[in-house]
C-alpha cells in the first residue's frame, strides 16, 4: 500500500480544519500511505495548479460559513479538473449545522470531474470565539479525532477497493436539501455592502510590527495592512487575519461578543445541546439530512 498517494486539500481560517487534516495525515501514514497536505487558505495558494496527476485520491476539507463552504473555495473548485480521480470530502462546523455544504460541495467536485465517494462532518470551536464567543471551546477533542482516524481508514479502503475493481465506483447520492435552490438564488442576488460591519477586522492600535501576514494570508485579498482595515466588499469574515496576527492587534467589533446569547436564542441552541453533538462519517443520504 506504500504506493498509495493521497492529497489532503483544506481551507482553515482558525486552525480547526488544519488540525483534522493533520490527524488524518498521521492516520494515513500509519496505514502505509503517502499523504501530502495542501493548505489552500491563502489566496496565493489557490493560484498554483493542483497536481491532480500526482495523486491516487483526494480528501477535501472545508469549514462551513453560513451553510456553505467558504465562497472563495466554491469559486476555486470550479476551476479544477479532477480527471476522474476519486475523492471524499469533510466539513468542520461550530455546532449549528453544516447546512447545504455536503450537497453543494459534492456537486461542485463532481462538476469539476472528481468522483465523490463519501463525506463527513466534524465539530470544532466557532470562528467567532476569537471575539469572545464560547461555542465548543474545547473541541475538537479525542472523540472527534477518533472519528477522523476512522474517516482516513475508510478513505484508504474506498480508494483501494475502487482502484482494483473493474466496476464503476458505487454511487454516493445525497438528497437535495430543502430550500437549496432558494439559498443559491439568494446568494447570486446578494450584493456585498461597502459599509463596515461588526465582523470586519480592524487594526486597533499603531503598535504593529507590520509583518503584513494579515494581507499576505487573507483568503479573499481583502485586508490592507497599511490602512489596517479589511475591505467589506471582499472580506468573507473568516477571522483568519485575527487568528494569525502575531501582535494581537486585529479585532472585530466588541459588540459581537454580546450577540452570542442572541445567536443561541435565535437558533434555539444551548451550550449543552452543542456539546452533545458528535462528529460523524456520512456514507448514505439519510445521514446528511437537512
Amino acid at each position: 500500500m506504500a504506493d498509495r498517494k493521497i492529497a489532503l486539500v483544506y481551507f482553515s481560517a482558525t486552525n480547526v480544519t488544519h488540525t483534522y487534516a493533520q490527524i488524518m495525515r498521521e492516520a494515513l501514514h500509519k496505514h502505509g500511505c503517502e499523504a501530502q497536505l495542501f493548505d489552500v487558505t491563502a489566496h496565493a495558494s489557490r493560484q498554483e495548479p493542483l497536481p491532480v496527476d500526482d495523486f491516487d485520491g483526494f480528501i477535501f476539507g472545508f469549514p462551513v460559513f453560513s451553510d456553505f463552504a467558504p465562497s472563495v473555495i466554491n469559486t476555486w473548485l470550479q476551476t479544477l479538473d479532477g480527471k476522474g480521480k476519486r475523492c471524499c470530502q469533510f466539513f468542520t462546523f461550530g455546532a449549528r449545522t453544516t447546512g447545504y455544504a455536503h450537497f453543494h460541495t459534492k456537486l461542485l467536485l463532481e462538476q469539476a470531474g472528481f468522483q465523490v465517494l463519501f463525506s463527513a462532518e466534524f465539530l470544532g470551536r466557532h470562528s467567532f470565539n476569537v471575539a469572545g464567543w464560547q461555542i465548543l471551546p474545547d473541541r475538537p477533542d479525542e472523540r472527534d479525532f477518533a472519528i477522523a482516524r476512522q474517516y482516513a481508514a475508510l478513505a484508504i479502503e474506498r480508494f483501494l477497493r475502487e482502484r482494483f475493481s473493474q466496476d464503476t465506483p458505487a454511487g454516493f447520492n445525497l438528497q437535495k436539501p430543502f430550500g437549496y435552490n432558494r439559498a443559491i438564488d439568494s446568494s447570486k442576488r446578494k450584493k456585498q455592502s461597502a459599509e463596515r460591519g461588526w465582523t470586519h477586522p480592524t487594526r486597533i492600535t499603531e503598535e504593529c510590527s507590520m509583518c503584513r501576514d494579515c494581507e499576505i494570508e487573507c483568503p479573499a485579498q481583502a485586508f490592507d495592512a497599511d490602512a489596517g482595515l479589511s475591505d467589506p466588499q471582499r472580506c468573507i469574515e473568516c477571522m483568519h487575519c485575527v487568528y494569525i496576527c502575531p501582535d494581537g492587534v486585529l479585532k472585530i467589533d466588541e459588540r459581537i461578543k454580546d450577540a452570542y446569547n442572541g445567536f443561541l436564542t435565535n437558533w434555539h441552541l444551548t451550550e449543552d445541546m452543542m456539546n452533545a453533538k458528535k462528529s460523524k462519517i456520512i456514507t448514505a443520504a439519510w445521514q446528511a439530512a437537512f
